[in-house]
C-alpha cells in the first residue's frame, strides 16, 4: 500500500506523487488525465497507489476515468487492487505501453481501453464477463491473451488487427459469444488453448471459435519448460520481479492470500521495513503449476536473483527477427534447448552460433543456460 502526500489542485482535484485524482465520493478518488496544453504528461513506468493522503482524509483509489492514459508516454503500468472500474480509451494509443497488471476486482474491459498500445502478453482476472469493442484493436505488438472462465461475451473489433495474436489460453468452458465477424478481424493462425477435449469441442462446433482458417484448437497440457525469474531493487521503496516470457503468473502474500494476477514483464513488490516473502506460482488459468513455484523476497537489504543457486552465467538477451532467434552476450557452448508451445524439443545441443533459424509463424520457448525466453518467430 502506498500512501501519497498530496496537495489539492482544486476543490474537486488532488494531485500526489505526479498523478492527478478526482474526488468521487468522501472516500473514493479516481484517476484523472493529464491533459493539457495538448499533451498528456503521464510518462514512464506508473505503479498506482491503493489510497491516497489529502487534507487529512484517506482517499481510496476505486477508478481510472475514461481516456485517462490516452496518448501518454507509459510504459509500464502496475493497477491496485482497489480499482474496480476503468473507463474508455483509458490508454488508448499509449503506443509505448508493453505490460499492465489490472486488478483482480475488474469486471469488465472497457471500450478502445488499451486500444493502439504495444503491450504483448494480457491476462484477464477471474471475475471480468465482457470484453468491449475494440479494445485491444491496433495492438500490433500483442502475442498472448489469457481469457478467464467468466468470460461471456467479446465485442466488435476487440482483437481487430492484432496481427501477431498467435496464441490464447481460454479458461471459458463455453465459447465467449463474440459480437460480431470482425471481432478477430485480420488476425490468422491463433492457437486456442482450453482445458480438455470436452471444451474443445464446444469450441469447435461455434461458428466462430470453429474456424479452422482463423483458430487450431489444443488442450492445454501445462508448460514445457520451467520459468526463470530475476529480482531487481527499484530505489529504496521497491524491488521488481522480472517475468515475461509471455507466461500469466499468480502472485500471493505473506498471508497466503492472491495479491495479483499479471503477464507484464515486471511486477513490483513494496519494501518495507521488514524482509517480506511472497510465493510466485506460474498459471495458464487452466492449471496452475505448482511444482514450479518460487519464493520472492523484498527486503530493505540487498535483492537477489530468485533460484536455488546464485547465477554465475552472463547476461543473455533472447530475440525473435525475420524467422531466426537470435542469442547476444557470451552464450558460446552453454547448452540451448528449443521447444515450441506444446513442449515438442526443435534444437538440443551447445550453442555455437549466435543465431538459430527455425519455421516461422510461431511460438518457441527458449532455453539457453539458465535463461529462458519465449519468441514469436514471424
Amino acid at each position: 500500500m502506498l500512501l501519497g502526500m498530496a496537495h489539492h489542485a482544486t476543490a474537486q482535484d488532488i494531485l500526489a506523487n505526479g498523478i492527478y485524482y478526482n474526488i468521487i465520493s468522501d472516500t473514493q478518488v479516481a484517476v484523472a488525465p493529464a491533459y493539457f496544453d495538448g499533451t498528456n504528461h503521464y510518462e514512464g513506468c506508473i505503479i498506482l497507489p491503493e489510497r491516497v493522503y489529502c487534507d487529512g482524509v484517506n482517499y481510496d483509489v476505486t477508478a481510472i476515468e475514461a481516456r485517462a492514459f490516452w496518448q501518454s508516454n507509459v510504459t509500464e503500468v502496475q493497477i491496485p487492487n482497489s480499482v474496480t472500474m476503468i473507463g474508455e480509451a483509458a490508454f488508448a494509443d499509449a503506443e509505448w505501453l508493453t505490460s499492465i497488471t489490472l486488478p483482480l476486482g475488474l469486471t469488465a474491459i472497457s471500450r478502445y481501453m488499451l486500444a493502439g498500445t504495444a503491450v504483448t502478453n494480457i491476462v484477464l482476472p477471474e471475475g471480468i464477463t465482457d470484453i468491449g469493442m475494440a479494445a485491444f484493436e491496433d495492438c500490433t505488438d500483442l502475442k498472448t491473451v489469457f481469457l478467464p472462465a467468466s468470460l461471456q461475451t467479446i465485442g466488435e473489433r476487440a482483437f481487430g488487427y492484432c496481427i501477431h495474436l498467435n496464441e490464447i489460453y481460454s479458461d471459458a468452458a463455453e465459447p465467449p459469444l463474440t459480437m460480431g465477424d470482425d471481432t478477430f478481424e485480420d488476425c490468422d493462425n491463433i492457437h486456442i488453448m482450453v482445458a480438455d477435449e470436452a471444451t474443445s469441442r464446444r469450441y469447435q462446433n461455434d461458428p466462430l471459435w470453429g474456424d479452422d482458417e482463423l483458430f487450431s484448437l489444443w488442450v492445454d497440457e501445462g508448460l514445457a519448460i520451467i520459468p526463470t525469474m530475476q529480482q531487481e531493487n527499484i530505489g529504496e521503496s521497491w524491488t521488481a520481479l522480472r517475468l515475461g516470457n509471455n507466461l500469466a503468473y499468480k502472485i500471493y502474500g505473506p498471508d497466503g492470500y492472491l495479491m495479483a494476477l499479471t503477464a507484464a514483464d515486471r511486477y513490483f513488490l513494496p519494501v518495507g521495513a521488514l524482509s517480506t516473502d511472497y510465493l510466485v506460482v506460474p498459471t495458464t488459468l487452466m492449471y496452475d503449476e505448482e511444482e514450479l513455484q518460487l519464493v520472492a523476497t523484498a527486503q530493505p537489504t540487498a535483492i537477489e536473483e530468485i533460484g536455488e543457486e546464485e547465477k554465475t552465467e552472463p547476461e543473455i538477451n533472447i530475440l525473435g527477427l525475420d524467422g531466426t532467434i537470435h542469442i547476444q552476450g557470451d552464450a558460446h557452448g552453454l547448452w540451448t534447448f528449443i521447444y515450441d508451445v506444446y513442449g515438442n524439443l526443435w534444437y538440443e545441443r551447445p550453442l555455437i552460433n549466435s543465431w538459430i533459424s527455425l519455421p516461422g509463424n510461431r511460438v518457441y520457448v527458449v532455453k539457453v543456460g539458465d535463461t529462458v525466453r519465449k519468441v514469436y518467430l514471424n
